[in-house]
């Protein structure tokens, strides 16, 4: 995600809930540089993988819950733009399940509620749906329409049977429009669709990554200049958004993913061809970049361990590449072939889960 404000200010709207990005001082939360950080040794082995998919799969997404079940969706488009979507689970050294959905389209985020209700963000003909499926039952519920457009990039969370979705589209018609993030939920009260930013046409708004903890929504997302691009943050607990730059070293600051660890958010994103990652479990943000280049950086954190994934190389020779963080000592190794891209890295028990593609087909693995 990448960004700035004009003049690096955005004025708060009125009280309630508006979609207006209040700013605030540009160094309250920035986070910091480090040098490269070296990996050495092996993270804990994989089991063997399952497969979610055997057909070219669009983009897909996953969560887990409490109890180390992972839940996803998945579009097989067989290469096209849209395809049917499947529901899939694997409990904790279980077997994967998988099941057809009444939808069509392309999976773009889901969330788990935390309770029973698993909720996907998809478009489909130009227009951005959001659906659940009640584990309990199994029942698909009826879409919500969020927009109209094409070329989406979204996010979500939910608790409790409550969601809260960003998304990012171009504002208007023509060429020259710019793209701008917009905003809906249900969550800590309920919004229409609606506008949360306002730049001219040569700044865009682009990639947003959502986390939720305790009535706060904390969004991450990338703001692009003509020349370059930064990471801004923002928090809401309902009302207006409160933003701020958060990384802006560099040139190109882009494609975040994030997480909300027990009151920690971990985050990592690509600069300039590196992957950095940075959390603020001391209380200020700390970002460590790696020697080993990338892009398309997934994350995940569970029991005192920080697990990433990323895709390294370039054409044929192009892989996955899992790292992981235990006792302040990062470890890696790879994990698929071409094309290698992670569609998600979740942690429970220590222990990490990959979804992502190679061979053109979709993947699951769960460390031992």
């Amino acid at each position: 995600m990448r960004r700035t404000l004009l003049a690096g200010v955005v004025a708060a709207l009125t009280a309630g809930l508006t979609g207006v990005l209040a700013a605030l001082p540009a160094a309250a939360v920035q986070a910091s540089s480090s040098p490269p950080a070296a990996v050495s040794a092996a993270p804990g082995a994989f089991g063997a993988d399952q497969i979610v998919g055997s057909c070219i799969s669009g983009p897909s997404a996953a969560d887990i819950s409490t109890d180390g079940t992972v839940r996803g969706f998945a579009a097989c488009t067989g290469g096209a733009e849209y395809g049917p979507i499947s529901y899939f689970r694997q409990q904790a050294g279980g077997t994967l399940y998988r099941e057809d959905t009444p939808w069509t389209g392309e999976v773009l985020a889901t969330a788990w509620d935390g309770v029973d209700a698993m909720y996907v963000v998809f478009e489909d003909e130009g227009m951005l749906r959001i659906a659940k499926r009640t584990s309990s039952t199994g029942a698909y519920s009826a879409t919500t329409l969020l927009s109209f457009d094409s070329g989406f990039q979204a996010d979500v969370v939910a608790s409790n049977g409550k969601w809260w979705a960003v998304w990012s589209r171009p504002a208007g018609s023509g060429m020259d429009a710019p793209v701008q993030l917009f905003q809906a939920h249900t969550l800590l009260g309920t919004q229409a669709p609606t506008q949360i930013t306002h730049t001219p046409p040569s700044i865009t708004n682009t990639h947003p990554s959502l986390t939720y903890r305790n009535g706060r929504v904390t969004l991450i997302w990338s703001r692009g200049y003509e020349d370059h691009s930064d990471l801004r943050m923002a928090n809401s607990t309902g009302g207006p958004w409160a933003s701020f730059d958060f990384a802006t070293f560099g040139t190109d600051n882009d494609r975040v993913d994030s997480i909300n660890y027990n009151g920690i958010l971990y985050t990592t994103w690509q600069r300039d061809g590196k992957i950095v990652v940075a959390d603020n479990s001391t209380g200020a943000f700390v970002s460590h970049t790696f020697v080993t280049g990338g892009r398309l950086p997934r994350i995940g954190h569970s029991g005192g361990k920080t697990f990433l994934a990323w895709t390294t190389g370039s054409g044929i020779n192009q892989k996955l590449l899992f790292t992981e963080r235990s006792g302040g000592v990062w470890s890696s190794v790879p994990v698929g072939g071409f094309p290698g891209v992670a569609s998600a890295v979740l942690g429970q028990g220590g222990k990490a889960r990959i979804l992502y593609y190679d061979d053109e087909r979709l993947h699951l693995r769960s460390q031992l």
